[in-house]
Protein backbone atom coordinates (compact mmCIF):
# COMPACT_ATOMS: atom_id res chain seq x y z
CA UNK A 1 0.00 0.00 0.00
CA UNK A 2 1.84 2.74 -1.30
CA UNK A 3 1.57 6.30 0.33
CA UNK A 4 -1.11 5.49 2.94
CA UNK A 5 -2.40 8.64 4.41
CA UNK A 6 0.00 8.80 7.74
CA UNK A 7 2.60 7.68 5.57
CA UNK A 8 2.83 11.05 2.84
CA UNK A 9 6.85 11.30 2.55
CA UNK A 10 8.01 14.81 0.68
CA UNK A 11 4.71 16.56 1.79
CA UNK A 12 4.47 19.98 0.99
CA UNK A 13 2.75 22.48 2.61
CA UNK A 14 1.01 25.76 1.92
CA UNK A 15 1.17 28.68 4.87
CA UNK A 16 0.56 32.17 5.14
CA UNK A 17 3.44 34.42 6.86
CA UNK A 18 0.89 34.58 9.55
CA UNK A 19 0.19 30.88 9.70
CA UNK A 20 3.91 29.99 9.40
CA UNK A 21 4.51 32.64 12.53
CA UNK A 22 1.75 31.42 14.79
CA UNK A 23 2.76 27.69 14.16
CA UNK A 24 7.04 28.74 14.94
CA UNK A 25 5.74 30.32 18.19
CA UNK A 26 3.77 27.73 18.84
CA UNK A 27 6.16 24.70 18.19
CA UNK A 28 8.60 27.18 20.15
CA UNK A 29 6.28 27.04 23.28
CA UNK A 30 5.72 23.22 23.26
CA UNK A 31 9.91 23.03 22.78
CA UNK A 32 10.47 25.46 26.15
CA UNK A 33 8.11 22.99 27.54
CA UNK A 34 8.96 19.40 26.56
CA UNK A 35 12.73 20.88 28.01
CA UNK A 36 11.44 21.53 31.14
CA UNK A 37 9.74 18.23 31.54
CA UNK A 38 12.50 15.99 30.29
CA UNK A 39 14.95 17.73 32.92
CA UNK A 40 12.50 17.60 35.28
CA UNK A 41 11.67 13.50 35.43
CA UNK A 42 13.54 10.81 36.79
CA UNK A 43 11.88 7.99 34.52
CA UNK A 44 14.41 7.38 31.73
CA UNK A 45 12.40 5.78 29.39
CA UNK A 46 9.90 9.05 29.45
CA UNK A 47 12.95 11.33 29.31
CA UNK A 48 14.33 9.35 25.88
CA UNK A 49 10.92 9.61 24.45
CA UNK A 50 10.72 13.26 25.74
CA UNK A 51 14.32 14.42 24.12
CA UNK A 52 13.18 12.03 21.16
CA UNK A 53 10.11 14.26 20.76
CA UNK A 54 12.74 17.68 21.22
CA UNK A 55 14.61 16.49 18.26
CA UNK A 56 11.48 16.30 16.07
CA UNK A 57 10.30 19.84 17.15
CA UNK A 58 13.87 21.20 16.97
CA UNK A 59 13.90 19.66 13.35
CA UNK A 60 10.21 21.16 12.55
CA UNK A 61 11.12 24.68 13.99
CA UNK A 62 14.52 24.54 11.46
CA UNK A 63 12.47 23.48 8.73
CA UNK A 64 10.22 26.56 9.18
CA UNK A 65 12.93 29.31 9.74
CA UNK A 66 14.14 29.05 6.38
Amino acid sequence: MANAPNQLAGTNLSLTGEERSALLELLEETLRDTHVEARRTENMEFRQQLRHQEALLRSLIEKLRL
